[in-house]
């Protein structure tokens, strides 16, 4: 019998064989030339650019000239509608949205950047309690991964334990914790198998070498079970510093499952005393003003968010929530009586006076537009959902917008409109479609980097929506033309 690395192995050969395909790669070649010229230059002396990230690297990355709104275009001259919106952060109102812009431009020349105190801060901590009620105290550092990270330090420095625990496929970042049992695309699945669950949840696993395997004292692995992750916190209440958690995952895009298991979740916690952190990275002011943790009532101890904050793809990250552990990382106000008794998490440039203006302006914009904001947001998401069912009835081909909320999701096959059953999801996806997909949106004019991801908010207009839906399904149709095997043998 054929592995599932054998047959996904037999079937990329034959597609990448076929003359259509050919054809793909070549004209994107041709009009992508300049970019990727720059690109292969770029590639030889730098490493750290997102078009030469592995799991997610695009096959043809474009040299972006110029970026507005929901548009796009690249050094060759090429204009895109752009769907991918840097990983969502300026998904908001699109890219260099002129409030925000505007506002930066007021602090250039005259501000410190980093490294000093400004009355920015003060004006971004009285906004940021009025959107967030639940938070006592913020810290501002760079990126989701710096968020968790330093969450998972203060939780460690307030109780005086070690053992984190997270759940299987959860994302949280590339830190050394969170680099383990995390996405499923990460460990190679559904041609790698995942390692057994047992009584004492799920063995530690890095997905990046290099990453040493965190031991069962320092990483407690719960599976997506909502019973079998209770009892397994239950057991080692005494030894948990904390546990790490996310309402909805990109791994995992089915709420009616992930929602109640962490709400469950984050209440036992509560109730034992242990430390509950929401990774609210992608959801924080997407789900509404108060993220996941007031749409779903979700209690925690802190919050840590991402993504959206700068609305410009500023780097700016905030750890948010009860004042008593994030003191940990501030001083008592005599430095000399601070060694030895604190923790740190700041960086040379974390909470940066630019990132934290432009947070202000696009936050205060949100706020100020209030629930009509996130009313045309779901409107625009339900109408792509409503298009997809109807293109399911009348085709067969099982195209779905895999995503969660009114504001992210990828287009995707699968068999199934749901699956209560994170592995079992992990082996329905089929990462080929996903990969020919992109690669045939980028020819009908529509730009996502490495998966077809939608990311939208006010940056996309009504007409957006329907070109992409146009291209979506023209893209599915040449796909069924071909044979194409939308869902995997198994």
């Amino acid at each position: 019998m054929a592995t599932p690395s054998t047959t996904v192995e037999s079937l990329v050969a034959d597609l990448l064989s076929q003359q259509w395909v050919i054809e793909l790669f070549t004209d994107l070649g041709e009009r992508q030339r300049q970019s990727l010229e720059v690109a292969n230059q770029v590639r030889e002396r730098a490493a750290s650019n997102h078009v030469f990230w592995p799991f997610h690297a695009p096959q043809f990355p474009l040299v972006v000239a110029e970026a507005q709104g929901s548009r796009i275009t690249d050094i060759d001259g090429n204009t895109y509608l752009d769907s991918h919106l840097g990983f969502g952060s300026q998904a908001l109102f699109g890219h260099n949205p002129p409030a925000v812009v505007d506002h930066i431009k007021e602090q250039l020349g005259r501000s410190t950047g980093n490294g000093y105190l400004n009355l920015t801060e003060l004006q971004l901590v009285d906004l940021l309690e009025d959107m967030l009620p639940h938070a006592q105290k913020f810290a501002f550092l760079n990126s989701g991964t710096d968020a968790t990270n330093a969450a998972i330090r203060l939780v460690r420095a307030h109780t005086g334990k070690r053992m984190i625990a997270k759940f299987e496929g959860a994302l949280h970042g590339v830190h050394d914790l969170a680099a383990h049992n995390t996405a499923f695309w990460y460990h190679g699945h559904p041609v790698q198998p995942f390692p057994e669950v047992t009584e004492n949840g799920i063995a530690p696993l890095p997905a990046l070498t290099g990453v040493a395997p965190a031991s069962p004292a320092e990483l407690l692995i719960l599976p997506n079970d909502t019973a079998k992750a209770l009892e397994l916190i239950e057991r080692h209440r005494d030894q948990l510093a904390g546990v790490l958690g996310e309402a909805v995952s990109s791994s995992f895009p089915y709420v009616e499952h992930t929602v109640p298991m962490i709400r469950a979740v984050a209440e036992r916690c509560k109730a034992l005393r242990v430390p509950f952190i929401l990774d609210e990275v992608l959801t924080g002011f997407r789900y509404g003003p108060q993220g996941a943790a007031g749409h779903f009532d979700i209690p925690a101890d802190l919050y840590c968010y991402g993504k959206v904050v700068t609305g410009l793809g500023l780097p700016l990250s905030i750890v948010a929530g009860r004042s008593d552990i994030i003191d940990h990382m501030q001083t008592s106000g005599l430095p000399l009586t601070d060694l030895g008794r604190k923790t740190c998490v700041q960086t040379t440039h974390a909470g940066n006076h630019l990132s934290l203006a432009a947070s202000f302006a696009a936050l205060s914009t949100l706020r100020d537009a209030g629930d009509a904001y996130y009313d045309r947001t779901r409107a625009k998401v339900d109408r792509v959902q409503s298009r997809l069912a109807e293109f399911r009835a009348e085709t067969g081909i099982p195209l779905r917008l895999l995503g969660f909320g009114d504001f992210i999701g990828s287009f995707g096959f699968v068999a199934e409109e749901s699956y209560g059953d994170y592995r079992e999801f992990a082996e329905a996806v089929n990462p080929i479609g996903l990969f020919l997909l992109t690669l045939m949106l980028r020819r009908r004019g529509v730009y996502t980097l490495s998966l077809p991801m939608f990311f939208t908010g006010d940056a996309h207009s009504e007409s957006d929506v329907d070109e992409l839906l146009t291209a979506v399904l023209d893209s599915a149709l040449e796909l069924d033309k071909h044979d194409f095997p939308f869902v995997l043998p198994k």
